[in-house]
């Protein structure tokens, strides 16, 4: 007699039987065991082998290694790649899949290659990697001291220069930082850190970004520059530790190596890393000035007050709100660090204030912080009422001294409410005169009643007319008011004003840079007035400017913009006036038309 023995290897798409026959003797436990492991170790296979390898066993610091994980049977798990985080850093991963089909039997096999970059030297081990119940086997990497990081210097594929507006500042002054990272032919950037401060309460923020082409050392670079505005809540030495980069080079005829030793895109090609490091940069921190002795300490370049919303002639009725807004301008500052605005009002005027509005613009010369409070006023009873003097007391950076941003004390005469109409006299039955009052000529007349009612009737309309021209007039000087009151904040616009001084001071400072023949600093000049010019969408280099501005102009900005790749000395570019730039009839709105141009990205 014989026994069947019945066995299954489930997995997740496939199940395994296997019948067999045993002679009657294998019915004995002992024999059945024995045959029950072998056929287990049989089915293990199903769930597939779990194989690794490197493309090369020894490479340098600043080269890349593939890391190939092949999976064959029907392990569906993911690798565990988080084993290799101590000691690589993942670049680039890529998947593959085949299926075979011998003699009928159907084989499965999925590969992830890895790219990896060493984070350490010597002799590294790649631990074993659990893909599902599974691991590979550990493997070795010799790794050798490879070229080293930048060392900042032109001429270099990569370098980093930062810069700075100041090397000392006060508590909470805005510092610019400037970072230009200088990448070489064939360089791609895949990665640039931000400044890392030491001291804990020090705040950090990027407020713009261009990419522009320049020449150093006879070299061609492509410049990415950075602007952060640094603000210091801690006095002592603040350092900024080195901005690091990392990227790839072979970005010129890499593509066509690429090709030829991986035709069908199954292998990554290895490719130069490229690292680079800036020095570190100190700045000294100081606190508060002794002779600074006001409740708010603001550090600024520029600090303004500005008042709309009162009518000119200070006039205003009974019992009407007004709206009086007073807007807070400061270059260095931003929104958070600016105080509320107080307003000591008079006894007899109530005071509604809105929620005030807060705003920043960020530029490449720094953040100008706003802050704008609206207030509404009620006098109930008429009467002559002063407003008293806004003052705010600031540290000018420039000048190194303080000084007070002052709104004048104000003067307003409330009226009494809309004048009321006269009375009219009252209906009379009888003469307009007593008997003993009777005029010679009186008696002459016929004194009928029809005559009396005709005249008394004639008095009462002039009356009556007079009347209701009189309100006419209240009425219509009334609304004159209402409309000079209403269009005060639209006939003055202080951002606007503010706006076009700092136009003006652009314009200014450009003269000077033509005037001593300093393209760098007309360069700057150029790109601050365009920032002014469109705040919105300012323009990121002189190339984006000169498409906004009209012929005369636009030559005169690229012939500045030759000068920085040309290799041989131009001066023709000083000949250009930035006088006509405050003339309307030359940057006109219907003369100036934007091209769109691409941004050239970080990473091509």
């Amino acid at each position: 007699m014989n026994a069947v023995i019945r066995l299954s290897c489930e997995s997740s798409t496939n199940t395994f039987e296997i019948m067999m026959q045993f002679p009657f003797f294998l019915r004995y436990p002992l024999y059945r065991c024995a045959i029950l492991i072998l056929l287990l170790a049989g089915c293990s296979n199903a769930f597939g082998e779990v194989t690794a390898r490197l493309s090369r066993s020894t490479i340098s610091a600043d080269e890349t290694v593939s890391l190939t994980i092949q999976i064959k049977g029907e392990n569906e798990a993911k690798p565990d790649l988080s084993v290799l985080d101590a000691q690589f850093e993942i670049l680039g991963r890529s998947q593959q899949q085949s299926i075979s089909v011998i003699n009928g039997n159907v084989s499965r096999s999925r590969g992830l290659n890895l790219t990896l970059l060493p984070k350490t030297t010597g002799t590294l081990e790649i631990p074993p990697i659990p893909v599902g119940k599974k691991a590979t086997a550990s493997l070795r990497l010799q790794v050798s001291e490879g070229t080293g990081e930048s060392n900042g210097l032109p001429g270099s594929d990569v370098f980093i220069e930062l810069e700075l507006s100041e090397t000392s500042a006060y508590l909470q002054q805005e510092i610019v930082l400037t970072l230009r990272l200088f990448m070489g032919e064939g360089v791609r950037g895949e990665q640039l850190s931000d400044p890392k401060p030491n001291l804990p309460d020090t705040v950090i923020q990027r407020i713009s970004e261009t990419q522009y082409k320049t020449q150093r050392a006879g070299e061609n670079y492509q410049v990415v520059e950075r602007r952060y505005a640094v603000f210091a809540y801690q006095s002592g030495q603040l350092k900024l530790d080195g901005v690091r980069f990392s990227g790839r080079g072979g970005g010129r005829g890499g593509s066509i190596y690429d090709l030829l030793n991986s035709p069908f895109g199954n292998q990554k090609v290895d490719r130069q890393i490229y690292r680079a490091v800036s020095d570190a940069v100190n700045i000294d921190i100081k606190p508060i000035p002794a002779n600074f002795n006001a409740r708010h300490w603001l550090p600024a370049r520029n600090l303004q007050l500005v008042e709309t919303g009162l009518a000119q002639n200070n006039q205003q009725i009974a019992g009407k709100p007004l709206t009086r807004t007073i807007m807070l301008f400061a270059d260095g500052l931003t929104s958070a660090q600016l105080p509320a605005i107080d307003m000591n009002l008079p006894e007899g005027v109530k005071q509604y204030p809105d929620r005030p509005e807060m705003k920043d613009n960020l530029s490449g010369a720094g953040i100008t912080g706003s802050r704008q409070n609206k207030v509404t006023l009620v006098a109930a009873n008429p009467g002559d009422y002063e407003l008293p003097a806004i003052e705010i007391p600031w540290w000018n950076t420039e000048t190194d001294r303080m000084e007070t941003a002052r709104l004048p004390a104000r003067n307003i005469e409330v009226l009494g409410g809309t004048a009321s109409i006269p009375r009219p006299l009252p209906k009379r039955t009888g003469s307009s005169a007593t008997a003993g009052e009777t005029a010679p000529e009186a008696a002459n007349l016929p004194a009928t009643p029809e005559s009396t009612d005709n005249q008394l009737t004639h008095w009462l309309i002039w009356v009556l007319a007079l009347g209701w021209i009189t309100t006419l007039v209240v009425w219509r000087m009334s609304r004159h008011r209402s409309k000079q009151q209403t269009a005060a904040p639209a006939a003055i616009d202080p951002a606007e004003a503010v706006r076009r001084q700092s136009i003006e001071q652009a314009i200014e400072t450009l003269e000077g840079a033509y005037h001593e023949q300093d393209r760098d600093a007309a360069r700057d000049a150029w790109l601050r007035w365009g920032e002014l010019r469109w705040p919105e969408k300012a323009p990121s280099n002189l190339n984006r400017l000169s498409h906004r501005c009209p012929k005369r102009v636009a030559e005169a900005i690229l012939a500045l913009d030759l000068t920085f790749y040309s290799q041989d000395e131009r001066s023709d570019w000083v000949k250009f006036d930035p006088g006509v730039l405050r003339k309307k009839s030359v940057l006109s709105t219907n003369m100036i038309r934007e091209r769109q141009t691409a941004l050239t990205p970080l990473n091509p």
